[in-house]
């Protein structure tokens, strides 16, 4: 049993807040309906902010392997710092704690940075916050994941796509101002192909389908390149044909790093002791869905339903929940609203995956 203040308790103040754990192993307690039994507690105040404590944890007595007090805290999210101290009594300790959420919603934030802007700072940004993240407190399962994000977000940092996307920029800023004399001859057309041509080797290696799209867009770029050289075509055109280009390639290049890493912060919450809510993934290539998402010890499969489909004027999202053990629950359909932004934040959430 466990009772948890609520998370506005925990907001980050403009000074590091310390908070202690006091541990009672066994204590006497009794109940009306259970009689007399014993109980481990443990109790996590924060020095400066009074007597009450912030979060209090408890279990029946429990002689097993380890130390009671590490069990339950890591089991609600939280870890000792120190080793625990005898106080007074028979059975009182105390040591330094942290909460491990932070940590979780660090790596989060991280994430969402680079599917705002996919670059190499912000890939090295979510490079550090996996880092930073507490393995002492994980199962292999989790630690093994965290592993794996470490990896793939290094791989992406890396990519040798950074440097042709350099590359394209500086020659498609030259070209697009050369409008009378541009020709097929330009730079601007070898860095273009080249990347175009990676983006689809990359895509045949079954490095995914975000380089699928990019090779796609680079095809409508360089078909907006030949057309300028012809004189045929707007200028503004090919810059943002070559935009779109290069927002794909970038999107490419970080959309495995993010796939792993949401997948490690799953299995870190969970391992961390705290209620998933996992943030949204690309749903298989064989599902109806369009993405999904872990909350709890479920999956949950979403759907955008097209307007007029079904019967909704503005269209709708499908929601449908998998148990762990597989089972399938009612499909649910939520309205989408008639405001044109609120449609407009779920084909922007769609676009980061």
């Amino acid at each position: 049993m466990s009772t948890i203040v609520p998370a506005a308790a925990l907001a980050p103040t403009a000074a590091p807040v310390r908070y202690f754990a006091e541990h009672w192993a066994g204590v006497q307690t009794t109940r009306r309906a259970e009689g007399a039994r014993r109980e481990d507690w443990v109790s996590i105040v924060a020095r400066g902010k009074g007597p009450d404590p912030v979060a209090r944890f408890t279990a029946p007595y429990d002689s097993g392997e380890g130390f009671v007090g590490d069990r339950l805290l890591n089991a609600n999210g939280w870890r000792a710092l120190d080793s625990w101290e005898y106080v007074a009594g028979r059975n009182a300790y105390r040591t330094e704690v942290e909460p491990l959420r932070p940590y979780v919603t660090a790596v989060q934030a991280a994430v969402r940075a680079v599917e705002e802007r996919p670059a190499r700072d912000t890939l090295g940004a979510l490079d550090a916050a996996l880092c930073n993240a507490p393995v002492t407190t994980m199962d292999d399962f989790a630690e093994t994941s965290l592993h794996d994000a470490l990896r793939v977000v290094s791989l992406a940092e890396d990519a040798d796509e950074w440097a042709m996307l350099e590359e394209l920029r500086e020659e498609l800023a030259k070209i697009v101002g050369l409008v009378e004399t541009a020709t097929t001859a330009h730079p601007a057309f070898r860095a273009l192909v080249l990347l175009a041509a990676q983006c689809e080797t990359r895509f045949r290696a079954g490095d995914g389908a975000a380089w699928n799209a990019a090779w796609f867009n680079g095809l409508a770029a360089l078909r907006r390149l030949s057309e300028m050289a012809h004189s045929t075509e707007d200028p503004d055109a090919l810059s943002k044909a070559g935009m779109a280009f290069i927002n794909s390639v970038q999107r490419a290049i970080a959309a495995s790093a993010l796939y792993e890493s949401r997948r490690a912060l799953v299995a870190i919450a969970e391992a961390y002791g705290l209620f998933v809510i996992g943030m949204r993934q690309p749903a298989p290539e064989d599902s109806w869905a369009d993405y999904s998402r872990r909350i709890g010890r479920a999956d949950y499969l979403f759907e955008v339903v097209p307007p007029f489909v079904a019967g909704f004027p503005y269209g709708a999202i499908r929601v449908q929940r998998v148990a762990e053990d597989g089972t399938q629950g009612p499909a649910r359909f939520f309205p989408r609203s008639s405001d044109d932004k609120a449609r407009a934040a779920v084909e922007t959430a769609l676009s980061r995956i």
